[in-house]
């Protein structure tokens, strides 16, 4: 498929803190999106003779070095396997790694918990938390070491078309990237799912969730918790000993109210929605918020065109 003369994609940077400036538009895969899972995905194809190209509408430095966004991830040992082999796993510091021993569901006023732990005899936990920030970066710096892998930062997608012969990818700055395949890995709303024509059910839930670090009095004994309350849900991630990540999920005019909150009003008010469970708190990150969407795509698949995580279905984080 020729298309002619083309700008150069991008200034790329190689691991060594130089620059390579690159103009080759034809690959056999264009990953669209570099959170966790489009970079897993690429990385995942490190061994392949495939060329790969990973779009990313942010920048070079926010990828290699991503702020903290609030969210930590309970990755299951399943997922850490996987990220083992990606080589990503050990690249993560052991400080952002919380293991979790154990997790309550909790039900209103109800005495009775619904009790998940670790197998018998397994000597794993039950799960890792680990920030999403983390994990992003280790994939990225996994990613940018591939010899047969580019990393095209900076740019947005805004036009893609499919056929059984390829697709093409048109990027912001004007550079036209053709693939045997396109993946789209851009988050639940999608933009690339879209330029394809493929539909999705989206369903704007009304609710958000507020997100925090908390250091607290009381121990966790690294035992998560999520206590479905009256008109709210409370999540109690275990971090280090006496900090968790405290999520609320409330209707959204709600949760923006708390955002505004200074902070000893924020701080007393979660006290008592947590009716006194972790003791005395005081905050330890910056408070985050996120509205929840759901997502079920159309179809996951068409001529050399696929959907992946969050594009493909977007579930409640709950």
């Amino acid at each position: 498929m020729s298309l002619g003369s083309v700008p150069p994609l991008h200034e790329d940077r190689r691991p060594d803190g130089g620059t390579l400036m690159g103009s080759d538009d034809n690959f056999d895969i264009v990953v669209v999106g570099a959170g966790p899972v489009g970079l897993s995905f690429a990385a995942s194809l490190a061994q392949s003779e495939l060329k790969v190209a990973v779009v990313e509408q942010n920048t070079f430095d926010s990828l290699a070095n991503p702020a903290f966004d609030g969210r930590e991830i309970a990755l299951t040992n399943a997922s850490i396997r996987t990220l083992r082999e990606l080589g990503a796993w050990d690249v993560i510091p052991a400080s952002d790694k919380s293991a979790l021993q154990g997790a309550r569901v909790l039900n209103g006023s109800s005495a009775f918990a619904l009790r998940f732990d670790p197998p018998s005899n397994s000597g794993e936990p039950l799960g890792v938390l680990v920030p999403n920030c983390r994990i992003r970066e280790a994939l990225f710096k996994i990613v940018r070491l591939q010899d047969r892998a580019r990393l095209l930062c900076g740019h947005s997608v805004v036009d893609a078309t499919n056929s059984q012969e390829g697709a093409v990818v048109t990027l912001s700055n004007g550079a036209r990237l053709t693939a045997r395949l396109v993946v789209a890995a851009d988050s639940r709303l999608s933009a690339t799912r879209d330029l394809l024509g493929i539909g999705a059910d989206i369903n704007r839930l009304g609710h958000s969730m507020l997100i925090c670090r908390v250091r607290h009095e009381r121990a966790h004994h690294q035992i998560a918790i999520e206590w479905f309350d009256h008109h709210q849900t409370i999540a109690i991630l275990p971090l280090a000993e006496g900090m968790s990540s405290l999520l609320l999920t409330l209707r959204s005019n709600e949760a923006y109210r708390l955002l505004a909150f200074d902070d000893d009003l924020f701080l007393s008010e979660l006290t008592k929605r947590c009716r006194g469970r972790l003791g005395k708190m005081t905050l330890a990150s910056k408070r985050h918020t996120y509205p929840l969407v759901t997502t079920w795509a159309h179809k996951f698949r068409a001529p050399s065109a696929a959907l992946i995580g969050d594009a493909a279905i977007g579930m409640h984080p709950v």
